[in-house]
């Protein structure tokens, strides 16, 4: 009797862990998205109503001291927005409301000074804002506006995300040797230690013209989504490692592959092939992973929904792209929707606690009103021509 016992306890354990060795097989499957047939079956819209649970816009002010022309970076923190002017190479800093409060340190070459930014970076616990610029050192400021110090732990790195724990995802540095940035994105820990990096290249490239063309690292929560375009593969980087998340399959000629990741290359005629499918920028939600890619003259935004594996594609009208002043920021290249009265949805900044923000001009909301697409603007949004844009904040469902 108590043989047979044994054996069904024996059969159910065997089942059990059977069970559970399919479940983590499962977890850890990668999705593939066939992104260039998606595009072959366009649909004419993509509703955003399961994925978006609120929206809070935020009027930037308009004073002789903060005016904004292109913003090339922007980054939120609970109780500010930091915003990097290109033209005027400015770093202004605002309130969670708008209001403007100062301009933070200035260019040129002493102590403190910046040249060339490549990306804002914030510390939520530790108050600091992050300087990353080419060449030259990361420069540390207190959210309060004073210099503090140069980050001498941070090296190779062209941005930076901060995750709860204190632990660091870096960025690596575009358009440089291999020599100067080895990896696209790394794990560092607190104190600037090393932990692990992953780099991108296929084994067999000649690593004497290397250079990352493009990175896209895409901050939700506490963690980052890492791509670039000499590989198909989406990585995400948590507080444990870096592994393969999603594959992006855009089936271009094995020759683009090599070739976009080659410095000596930048004019060959494959990377401006009309039928190659080139990666800007993405995002990931609870629910849904939004990819925004270019093919030839058009440009598409696809949304991966996570519960069903369902690939929905978008081409942007024509008229969103004419109502666009730059990328990034100050643009409106994105899904034509009711959720925000109307302003097409890409928000391409990340955000504190898994929202998103997105810029929109005041040249966009003049545009879009005299094209017809806005309606039932809320006082909020009731910005002026030459006034500073709009900041829309979005937060997801759970």
């Amino acid at each position: 009797m108590k043989k047979i016992i044994y054996l069904l306890f024996l059969s159910v354990s065997m089942l059990l862990i059977s069970s559970c060795q399919k479940s983590n097989q499962r977890n850890f499957d990668i999705p593939v998205m066939d992104v260039r047939n998606a595009i072959q079956q366009n649909a004419s819209s993509i509703s955003l109503d399961d994925d978006i649970k609120s929206i809070e816009y935020i009027p930037l002010e308009t004073t002789d001291s903060c005016l904004i022309s292109n913003i090339l970076d922007m980054r939120i923190s609970k109780d500010f927005i930091f915003i990097y002017n290109g033209k005027t190479s400015e770093i202004l800093q605002f309130n969670r409301k708008g209001k403007f409060i100062r301009k933070m340190g200035r260019e040129g070459n002493g102590p403190g000074e910046y040249n060339m930014i490549t990306e804002l970076s914030v510390d939520e616990t530790e108050k600091k804002l992050f300087i990353f610029q080419y060449g030259g050192p990361v420069l540390t400021y207190s959210f309060d506006g004073n210099y503090l110090y140069s980050d001498t732990t941070i090296v190779n790195a062209g941005g930076m995300h901060i995750l709860s724990n204190g632990m660091r995802v870096l960025k690596g540095l575009t358009m440089n040797p291999v020599q100067n940035a080895p990896w696209a994105g790394a794990l560092a820990s607190s104190k600037g230690e090393l932990l692990t990096n992953k780099s991108l290249y296929s084994p067999s490239s000649n690593k004497d013209v290397l250079y990352m063309k493009e990175i896209c690292f895409s901050p939700f929560k506490d963690e980052v989504l890492l791509f670039t375009s000499c590989n198909d593969t989406i990585f995400r980087i948590n507080s444990l490692n870096i592994q393969p998340r999603f594959v992006l399959n855009r089936s271009n000629e094995t020759s683009y592959y090599n070739a976009v990741a080659d410095i000596t290359k930048r004019n060959d005629p494959i990377l401006d092939n009309s039928n190659t499918i080139e990666v800007y920028d993405m995002f990931e939600t609870y629910h849904s992973l939004y990819i925004r890619i270019y093919k030839g003259e058009n440009t598409y935004i696809q949304r991966y929904n996570k519960d069903n594996a369902r690939l929905e594609s978008y081409c942007v009208p024509e008229t969103f792209m004419e109502c666009s002043e730059a990328i990034p920021g100050n643009n409106v290249m994105g899904i034509e929707s009711n959720i925000a009265c109307g302003i097409p949805f890409w928000p391409e900044f990340s955000a504190p606690n898994g929202t998103r923000a997105q810029i929109v001009s005041s040249f966009a909301i003049s545009e879009l009103k005299r094209k017809g697409y806005l309606h039932n603007l809320p006082m909020e949004t009731n910005i002026q021509e030459n006034d500073n844009p709009l900041i829309i904040i979005y937060t997801f469902e759970e």
